[in-house]
């Protein structure tokens, strides 16, 4: 979890960009009520599929709580989804109380809830809603600093290290991920069926995920 390690895993960065295209993709073609059901068992078996550590489970539950909200016509706040969540996490299984991949999840999302509205605030970026920079840098940035903040203290009593290069890292990369996740899918299900096909979408694939691990 050190630097850019949450990319590397399947965060709630992960999986809300998951979410955002299968709701997509489902709502151009279903109604509504159609559309909440699929994303929500695409979100299970998802889960099912990649296994359910703390991260993963946090992120599928807050994000079907979105959905679910939205389905219901109510206001989402994501307060109230993190206190719903980690008490349906703890309830379930009290042993994740203990997990550090619990603490590291939770942590960096309270710092972005937190901490990020003062960081932006502090440097007077609350009212730049609609004012975009190169590789959003300063959003990614502010971002970054606010998670990595968060979990410092747990990073450093744990693993005894702390990554400062980190946040320029993640601006460098934060930007590709959707398009990386994009092109990995679609090279998955093409590579089955057209092997050719596959092959050249492996290509831009391959190019990102170099610049991103370099």
């Amino acid at each position: 979890f050190c630097g850019t390690m949450h990319l590397a895993t399947l965060s709630g960065y992960n999986i809300t960009i998951l979410v955002l295209a299968v709701a997509a993709v489902f709502g151009y073609f279903f109604s509504r009520r159609i559309t909440f059901y699929a994303t929500g068992i695409i979100i299970f078996l998802f889960v099912l599929m990649v296994g359910a550590e703390a991260s993963v489970l946090r992120a599928a539950i807050m994000g079907f709580l979105a959905l679910l909200a939205k389905e219901l016509g109510r206001l989402y706040s994501i307060r109230n989804a993190v206190a719903l969540t980690a008490a349906i996490m703890i309830f379930t299984n009290p042993n994740t109380l203990f997990d550090i991949g619990f603490s590291l999840s939770f942590l960096s999302l309270l710092g972005i809830v937190y901490l990020e509205p003062a960081f932006k605030k502090l440097f007077r970026m609350d009212n730049q809603t609609n004012k975009k920079d190169f590789l959003s840098w300063r959003e990614n940035g502010i971002t970054t600093l606010s998670a990595q903040l968060a979990v410092a203290p747990l990073l450093i009593q744990n693993f005894g290290q702390f990554s400062l290069t980190s946040i320029v890292a993640n601006i460098l990369i934060l930007e590709f991920v959707p398009l990386t996740m994009f092109l990995g899918f679609l090279l998955a299900g093409t590579g089955l069926v057209f092997h050719y096909l596959g092959f050249l979408i492996a290509l831009p694939v391959n190019i990102l995920l170099q610049y991103e691990v370099y």
